[in-house]
């Protein structure tokens, strides 16, 4: 009778942590922040293969999206990079990059987690495919 209950709890918990390969789609998708992030500046971003163009309210900005692992990934700029920063903010910049964690996907919405590295989260919320 326990090997039925243990059996029964692994097969639940097989369907609760099966893995999940969630892959972006060409087209355009907005940015909806969680409850506790919904105060951050909105923006909307273009896929087309592994180019990304991020628009929001004043600039657009071009980035290679490169995996880093299962449901990882970062944003490359593409842009020539100016050399206008402080000494200060080349040490934060240099401190690591961020990267973006899918969490969960359903057809044409991802879930992530903008991480700065495993402890820390500058903001988290869901990609909603648009066009």
């Amino acid at each position: 009778m326990k090997q039925t209950y243990y059996i029964l709890i692994i097969f639940c918990f097989g369907f609760k942590f099966a893995d999940y390969n969630c892959e972006f789609k060409d087209g355009k998708y907005k940015v909806i922040y969680d409850k506790q992030f919904e105060n951050y500046p909105a923006f909307e971003f273009e896929v087309n293969g592994q180019n990304v163009t991020e628009t929001n309210s004043d600039s657009q900005r071009k980035f290679k999206m490169e995996s880093i692992g299962k449901n990882a990934f970062q944003l490359n700029s593409l842009e020539k990079q100016t050399d206008s920063l402080t000494k200060f903010q080349k040490a934060l910049a240099s401190q690591g990059q961020a990267y973006y964690e899918i969490t969960n996907c359903k057809e044409d919405t991802i879930d992530f987690t903008l991480r700065v590295n495993l402890h820390v989260i500058s903001y988290s919320g869901k990609f909603i495919r648009i066009k």
